[in-house]
């Protein structure tokens, strides 16, 4: 074999060496990126069931919950199509599923609990609830719901935003009434009359919200009607409102 021979064997192998370090160097950068993209996904599935979980008990909607549950198995399918093996991601996917057909139950009661112990609670509720605005516009905007539907859905939001505030203010203030301490008490439904009347809600409910919160704040009533706020667990023991 000629010396040019064996330079061009050496070469070849040389260009064929590089391209096989090249093709494991991509599929491995690969592999870390989709682990990358995962791993992301993962948290952010995590943080949507979280906030499907808490915007349920802020709305008692079964068909917003059904929606975000809906966005959550979307994120899942385009994670199957990056680990089509991953069984913790089938069982998750199933679960949600699981979760929607459980919504869909006539017999399954939504909890309705819009009490929130602090200020910082409130702020998270709120901060929860216009979370589920952006997914509910972002699917609206890509064609999976109507926009009457959408415009209602975040009607509905707003609402559940002000009664997060409404609600706990009002539970404050029952417990404040029943520790004697009743000019914090009054305070606490003055807050509450205040929060109703800025917030930024048509609701044909909020008119008589507002009229029964400045007779709470007047002492003309004890509790809110139980149609407007039927966490009645700390209402005071003589009040029968309904």
């Amino acid at each position: 074999m000629s010396d040019q021979s064996i330079v061009l064997i050496c070469i070849a192998l040389a260009i064929f060496a590089l391209f096989f370090v090249s093709l494991i160097n991509h599929r491995q950068m690969r592999h870390k990126l989709i682990h990358q993209r995962l791993v992301k996904l993962r948290k952010k599935v995590a943080e949507l069931e979280e906030l499907s979980v808490e915007v349920e008990t802020l709305t008692g909607s079964r068909v917003i919950t059904g929606i975000l549950i809906d966005h959550i198995i979307d994120l899942l399918d385009g994670m199957l199509e990056l680990a089509p093996s991953s069984q913790s991601l089938e069982i998750t996917r199933e679960n949600a599923l699981a979760r929607r057909d459980e919504l869909h139950n006539s017999e399954f009661q939504v909890q309705l609990n819009r009490i929130r112990e602090s200020d910082a609670q409130i702020a998270r509720a709120q901060f929860a609830l216009n979370e589920a605005g952006v997914i509910i516009r972002k699917r609206q905007a890509a064609g999976r719901l109507e926009l009457s539907q959408m415009n209602q859905l975040i009607e509905e939001l707003a609402w559940a935003k002000m009664m997060a505030a409404v609600v706990s203010l009002v539970v404050q203030g029952h417990k404040s009434m029943g520790g004697t301490d009743v000019l914090r008490g009054f305070s606490f439904y003055k807050k509450a009359t205040q929060c109703a009347m800025e917030a930024n809600s048509t609701d044909e409910r909020r008119h008589k919200l507002i009229k029964e919160l400045a007779e709470l704040a007047n002492n003309k009533r004890k509790a809110l009607s139980l149609d407007l706020m039927p966490e009645a667990q700390f209402n005071p023991k003589e009040s029968s409102e309904a």
